[in-house]
């Protein structure tokens, strides 16, 4: 299992496209590609892939209650992409 960079999480409170934006930004910046697909549920599903052929991904939820998301929805999207990568 490749040693990966992990994303800091972003502070304060976020749009589900700027959290996405977010992630893009991060993932060029590390040397992944970066797509955002369609969810059934939720805004979207992102696939980071890195060049050694690995790829993990996330799920951005919609925004209850408002037009942001909470703190803990951020952190758990960006966990879920930090942590399971397949080779």
């Amino acid at each position: 299992m490749a040693d990966r960079p992990k994303m800091p999480v972003p502070s304060g409170e976020l749009t589900p496209q700027e959290l996405a934006d977010r992630i893009r930004e991060w993932a060029k910046s590390e040397g992944y590609t970066y797509t955002l697909g369609p969810h059934g549920s939720e805004f979207g599903k992102i696939v980071l892939r890195d060049p050694t052929g690995g790829h993990t991904t996330t799920m951005v939820p919609n925004a209850h209650k408002g037009r942001r998301l909470k703190r803990h929805q951020i952190r758990y999207t960006i966990r879920d992409l930090n942590n399971p990568w397949e080779d």
